[in-house]
């Protein structure tokens, strides 16, 4: 199997974390991109979508996307699954979608735009909608989180990718996460500690 991957994806941290707690690294060849907007990057040759994650399995077909990817490893792995089967399934996957939403408030129109394009190209009315949304949304995010503590699943993982990519890329978001909701940041801090696998996938250059 080969995974596509960047150290500074959020979505590609979440797979990539799902990995090395199952401690599947030897039945995955590791692609590093560093720039997946490079129309000649590699991983486009492989990749009809041109997105990160994407998973290779051993039949040669694609997954793509970071939920389904993780399902998958997580099918593969013998550590404790991180997709429950009992009644916390749907409080686990209500969190995962918040977390994901917030995320794709922010990508594709915030990011892209304050990286790419200059100031006064920026949708400014559409980027205040959506941190409004987000601040919303990050609220709802605390109390969701106080219910599972230092508990590892696909939703308290994806958690720790958001708010930690947050961290890394505060020009590209134009909020102090920080500064606003420091219990998040706090709890962030504390499962990066607790659990190898989200420690040694924190983003990077």
């Amino acid at each position: 199997m080969k995974l596509w991957y960047s150290t500074t994806s959020s979505f590609a941290r979440k797979a990539v974390a799902t990995l090395k707690y199952h401690q599947l690294e030897n039945q995955v060849e590791m692609l590093r991109i560093t720039n997946s907007f490079d129309p000649d990057s590699p991983h486009n040759k492989d990749n009809p979508l041109g997105r990160i994650p994407a998973l290779q399995m051993e039949n040669g077909e694609w997954l793509f996307g970071s939920f389904l990817i993780s399902q998958y490893l997580d099918e593969m792995g013998s550590q404790p699954t991180l997709f429950p089967k009992d009644e916390k399934r749907w409080r686990v996957l209500s969190l995962h979608a918040l977390v994901e939403g917030i995320l794709e408030n922010t990508t594709p129109t915030i990011v892209t735009e304050r990286r790419f394009r200059p100031e006064n190209e920026w949708w400014k009315a559409r980027h205040q909608q959506l941190m409004d949304r987000n601040i919303r949304s990050f609220k709802q995010l605390e109390e969701k989180l106080a219910e599972f503590g230092d508990e590892l699943n696909i939703g308290t993982l994806t958690a720790v990718c958001l708010i930690d990519w947050w961290q890394f890329r505060p020009d590209n978001t134009g909020y102090d996460l920080a500064k606003d909701f420091p219990n998040l940041t706090a709890w962030a801090a504390m499962m990066n500690e607790k659990y190898p696998a989200l420690q040694a996938t924190k983003p990077t250059l």
